[in-house]
């Protein structure tokens, strides 16, 4: 019997009649579950092994290391979903980011040229008083 690396590159599908998945082998053919029937500490443990024993491919899966496996992979495609779905949120924000910072930009050329014209109608009303002034002076003072 291999390894249990070998063992995780085998596929793994539910099945439609029972509640155990299906297992592919490394001659992608269906991995029958069978049952350790040698007296030991395996004795009655499941496993999938490759359906040509004894003249096999190396894969050999228990049964219960596979439920491990399905269920992080399950977990590990969760996050991954949960950080796809993050990632794209932050890129529709950073565009809503961008906006408001051109939004921002455009505000202050706004308010720029507002400043500048109101420095500039200051400077021409204190002119026009200044004027005024020495027109009042002049006309007081004959």
């Amino acid at each position: 019997m291999a390894s249990n690396s070998n063992a995780l590159s085998g596929s793994v599908s539910r099945s439609r009649t029972s509640g155990t998945p299906q297992m592919v082998c490394y001659h992608n053919e269906l991995a029958p579950l069978r049952v350790v029937r040698h007296p030991g500490p395996n004795m009655g443990k499941r496993f999938y092994g490759c359906p040509h024993w004894p003249r096999t491919c190396g894969f050999f899966q228990w049964l219960d290391e596979c439920n491990d496996i399905r269920d992080l992979q399950y977990q590990l495609l969760e996050k991954e979903c949960i950080i796809s779905e993050l990632q794209h949120e932050n890129d529709i924000l950073k565009v809503e980011v961008g906006n408001l910072k051109k939004k921002l930009s455009q505000k202050q050329d706004v308010v720029d040229e507002l400043s500048i014209e109101c420095t500039e109608r200051s400077l021409i009303m204190d002119e026009m008083f200044a004027k005024r002034r020495i027109t009042y002076v002049q006309l007081f003072s004959w």
